[in-house]
């Protein structure tokens, strides 16, 4: 164990996945952790049960140390649902609203809240997003107002002078991750292997067709042998990340002018890097691991708490 004392644990914890990292006195990672205990792993809703397992040594190593949480941890299947704080809203706002979920092993555990917009046409929301676009702010990291956020719930968002002003979302990792694993779609496809070819074919086809027809192409090209049944998961992925970027463009046209922030993993940064290439848009990629404990930890630091 290191011999300086944590200031604070940083949680991410999604509807998969959860990660976690004892920050040093300066915001510093001293260790971390991953599992795949995400909400949907809670149906018994033993959250604050299942987060002293998970931090049970660093918990004992470091008592009374407060826990932040950002991510899918607050909402309505979460430990507590956190209301949403409206947009537009000021980034750094974020640290005067944190909620209480509860205490373990003697630590207060705090959750970030979402933000969202009450738009008459399509409501939008999102829960850890906002984190990660803080932290890229702090970090001097962002390259223009425009951030990407590609994931189970893809998000497109305009930051002005730290504001976040307006978002988009798109289902387009939840719908990939569905199509590929039951229907008539996933009895076609084999491997998981990335094919740039396909994937650049996919990015293609998504311009001249509507979504749901030619996401029937998938099937079609595998009856009759016009694909490679390897090649198919990635020509999918091309359909649907494709329609998403040209929505994102057509409601936002200035978006195409813009050196946007991308930020995720490294995998999904590299493929929704190769699509914008493809469409003309400069995306400039930031992994989330580099930036979100520093955000979390900057909200501890400035927190009403």
């Amino acid at each position: 164990m290191p011999d300086r004392p944590y200031s604070c644990i940083a949680v991410d914890w999604g509807t998969s996945n959860r990660r976690a990292w004892a920050l040093g006195p300066a915001g510093e990672i001293l260790q971390q952790r991953a599992d795949d205990k995400g909400l949907l792993a809670h149906a018994d809703r033993g959250f604050a049960q299942s987060l002293e397992r998970f931090l049970a040594d660093w918990l004992a190593a470091a008592p009374n140390i407060p826990i932040v949480m950002a991510g899918m941890v607050g909402s309505r299947m979460g430990w507590i649902e956190v209301p949403y704080l409206s947009a537009p809203l000021q980034l750094t706002d974020l640290a005067q609203h944190l909620a209480l979920a509860g205490n373990i092993a003697g630590s207060a555990c705090w959750i970030v809240p979402g933000l969202s917009i009450d738009d008459p046409v399509q409501p939008e929301v999102m829960r850890g997003e906002e984190c990660q676009m803080l932290g890229a702010l702090l970090n001097n990291a962002a390259h223009s107002n425009l951030f990407v956020l590609p994931g189970t719930h893809s998000k497109w968002a305009w930051v002005v002078d730290g504001r976040l002003t307006s978002f988009r979302t798109y289902i387009t990792g939840e719908l990939f991750d569905l199509l590929c694993r039951s229907g008539t779609l996933a009895q076609l496809m084999t491997g998981t292997d990335e094919n740039d070819a396909a994937f650049a074919r996919g990015i293609a086809a998504s311009a001249d067709a509507e979504l749901l027809n030619r996401i029937f192409s998938v099937r079609t090209f595998g009856l009759f042998g016009k694909m490679p049944a390897t090649a198919l998961r990635s020509y999918l992925s091309g359909l649907l990340v494709g329609t998403e970027m040209r929505d994102a463009l057509a409601a936002w046209p200035e978006a195409a002018q813009a050196d946007a922030t991308c930020i995720g993993s490294a995998a999904m940064i590299a493929r929704y890097q190769g699509a914008a290439a493809q469409l003309g848009l400069r995306l400039h990629g930031i992994d989330n691991e580099r930036i979100l404990p520093a955000a979390l930890y900057w909200v501890v630091r400035n927190a009403r708490i």
